[in-house]
Order: C-alpha cells, then structure tokens, then sequence
C-alpha cells in the first residue's frame, strides 16, 4: 500500500513561497531538502536488527569468504583493545574502524565500546601516559581530536613533555589534508566547487546515516538483552580469552548460559577467537617446519 503524504500540496504552496520571499536563501533550503533525503535513504538501507548485522558472519559462504569475514574483525577488535590500552578517545577508535572494517564491524566495535568499564578518570591517565611514552609530538588539534580532551589538558600534558620530533601523519581523514583539496578544487575548478562540496557532503552524510542506523540497531539491543548483563558477560569471556582458554570448552561451558537473545553476538566473538587461534596455529606451523 502506498503512503499518501496528506500534507505534500500544503507543503508546495510552503515551498513556493519561500522561493517567493527569501530567493537568495531558497538554494540553501533546496539543498537541504536533498542532503535529508541522503541522510533518510541510507538509514533506511541499514540493518535494522541485530540479527540481520550477525548475519554477515553466518550467511552461507565458501569457507574462504568465512575466513575473510571473521578477519576483518580481528583487526577493529585489535584497534579497540589498543583504543582502551592507550587512553584514545572514542571517536578515534569510530573514524578509524569505520575506515578500516565494514559496517557490521563497526557496529560489533560500538557494541562492545558501550560495554567498556574503564572511567574516564582512567582514561585520562593512560592517555597521558601514552602521550607522554611514544617517540614524537604532534599538532594541538591532532592530540585534542585523538584524545578527546580539551587544550587545557593538552598544556598540562606540554609541561610534562621531553623533546622530540613532529609525527609525519598523513591520514585519508585529516581535515588538512580534505581542507588542501577543497581549496585546490575551488581554485582550478571554480565552476565546480559548489557540485563538489555538495557531493562530498552528500557522501559523507550518507556514510554517517548508515552508521547512526546500525548504533541505534545496537542501543535497541541493549534494551532488549540488558546492558548489565551483556556487560558482565562480555567482561566473563574476556577473562577466558586472556587465559587463553580453549575454544572447545568455551562452547561447552560458557555459550549454553547465555540467553537468547544475546547468544548470536557471543557466539560471533567466540568464533572469531576460534578463527584467530586457528590462524595462529597454522602460521606456526609453518614457521617450524
């Protein structure tokens, strides 16, 4: 059945108007008309529930996609285990996860953000101290944005700091380097700047609708399944994985207690383990014989 708009020829004559009274600031409304509608078609192309985001790792595929699947994985979960040792900031783990992993990575790595139990107090002391140990500086902007703290903090830190060298970053997300391009298209392209600008913000929103979707996806689970309880489980099977308990007994004695409704994404970060181990095995078997 197709949805009727009852307000659609109220909202014409609304439009009509505005172009009547404001046609210098109508272009700016055009455009926002069309970045809403962006923003709506790619929330709408998301996910939404967590079964159909689970269902990338357990869709029927050759036993190689599998492999490939579950890796991917690996290395946003290793990113967010550094994330945590480290002290970044949440955004940091977000930009650079979104870059590197697909989307249904990305919503595995704000699920088990969400469930991390380090204070922020916390986080501030091993980001000091992670900034303070590594062997270069950086821009203020750069630290702030990674660290997610204010430039206050930053100059408390500065104080503390031993001399050297500037980092030679050079990242697909750094506003110098965005900023740099857009000022070299506007320069050599003037008649194009505009269509530019709108489509690189058009691309971006629809990347950032998509991933709004899949958080809300993931925050409606937790509302379902309890966040306290995902926690305290998630924080019980990362003590066998520390201990590096095998996978068999994992399956055996842990799995079968968690409830229904959160026994897809357990047994996801549990197969992934698996996978990993197994890797590992093969890779050192090779190296000895």
């Amino acid at each position: 059945m197709i949805e009727v708009n009852k307000q659609e020829p109220l909202i014409r004559q609304a439009r009509r108007r505005l172009a009547e009274l404001f046609p210098d600031d109508y272009s700016v409304y055009e455009k926002w008309e069309q970045y809403k509608e962006i923003y709506a078609s790619a929330y709408r192309s998301a996910p939404n529930n967590m079964d159909k985001i689970i269902e990338y790792w357990i869709d029927t595929m050759s036993p190689y996609d599998h492999g490939v699947h579950h890796s991917e994985l690996v290395f946003p979960l290793n990113v967010l285990n550094n994330t945590i040792a480290t002290g970044y900031g949440k955004q940091h783990l977000y930009d650079i996860v979104r870059i590197i992993a697909p989307p249904q990575s990305y919503a595995i790595i704000y699920l088990l953000w969400q469930c991390n139990s380090i204070s922020n107090n916390e986080r501030l002391k091993r980001a000091k101290k992670d900034f303070l140990e590594r062997g270069y500086t950086d821009e203020d902007a750069d630290i702030i944005r990674d660290y997610d703290i204010n430039l206050e903090t930053l100059q408390e830190w500065r104080h503390d700091e031993p001399e050297r060298p500037l980092s030679h970053r050079m990242f697909g997300a750094n506003p110098t380097i965005n900023a740099g391009a857009s000022q070299y298209l506007k320069k050599n392209f003037p008649d194009k700047a505009d269509s530019y600008e709108t489509i690189s913000k058009g691309i971006n929103l629809y990347v950032q609708a998509y991933h709004d979707a899949l958080e809300h996806v993931v925050d409606q689970w937790f509302l379902v399944c309890s966040k306290e309880y995902v926690q305290k489980k998630l924080l019980e099977l990362n003590g066998l994985f520390q201990n590096q308990t095998s996978p068999e007994k994992i399956r055996s004695e842990f799995l079968p207690d968690i409830k229904a409704s959160a026994y897809n994404v357990f047994k996801l970060l549990i197969d992934t383990y698996t996978e990993e181990k197994d890797y590992q095995a093969d890779n050192k078997n090779i190296s000895t014989n």
